[in-house]
């Protein structure tokens, strides 16, 4: 598959039913083929999950965004139940959920091939979860489309980080970090 293939996957995560998580949660996700791939912010339970910025210390992954790690927590058994996908993908808090995800298959010792992360916000505020990821094989592949400002957060306190360099595709909507270049449908039409 693609990088747009993937996009498209997470697309797909906002519109089916979730088939891990409830649709009014901040954690959900939907299984396909030998992915998992999960919704972004679409619910009020997801924006007080993006709003949570306070940062939790988790063994083995370092020091982590809390809402993000919090939501992932609440659906973490029923995806470890499931056959180890060989590829997770999100797009802007689903790709922070994918990439704990990603994280957790690595410390269960079932790594996946690849994590695919569409507009992603920062999840670490140390390096821990990228030597992780990186020990165990993991391509991270993160995209930001434009001028995106989802990328770009959090950024108070601490030193947010991605665990990965971002790939930066598209054009910019505006000449300045803009809302319009998070959207889905320009991310696909980026990769292209």
């Amino acid at each position: 598959m693609t990088p747009q293939d993937y996009a498209r996957l997470a697309q797909r995560a906002y519109q089916l039913q979730p088939q891990i998580g409830a649709p009014s949660s901040a954690a959900r996700a939907i299984v396909e083929g030998d992915a998992v791939a999960f919704p972004g912010s679409d619910n009020l339970a997801c924006w007080l999950a993006d709003l949570d910025t306070d940062a939790v210390h988790v063994d083995g992954f370092g020091a982590l965004h809390h809402g993000f790690w919090k939501a992932f927590s609440s659906i973490s058994a029923p995806l470890l139940a499931l056959p180890a996908p060989a590829v997770t993908v999100g797009h802007s808090e689903g790709a922070a959920l994918a990439i704990l995800f990603a994280a957790q298959l690595c410390v269960a010792g079932k790594p996946p091939r690849a994590v695919y992360g569409f507009e992603p916000p920062r999840v670490s505020a140390d390096g821990t979860l990228a030597t992780l990821l990186a020990a165990h094989g993991v391509q991270v592949n993160l995209y930001r489309n434009g001028q995106d400002v989802v990328p770009l957060v959090p950024r108070m306190l601490r030193a947010w980080q991605h665990p990965a360099p971002l790939i930066e595709i598209g054009r910019a909507a505006w000449p300045m970090p803009n809302v319009e270049d998070h959207k889905l449908a320009r991310v696909i039409q980026a990769l292209a």
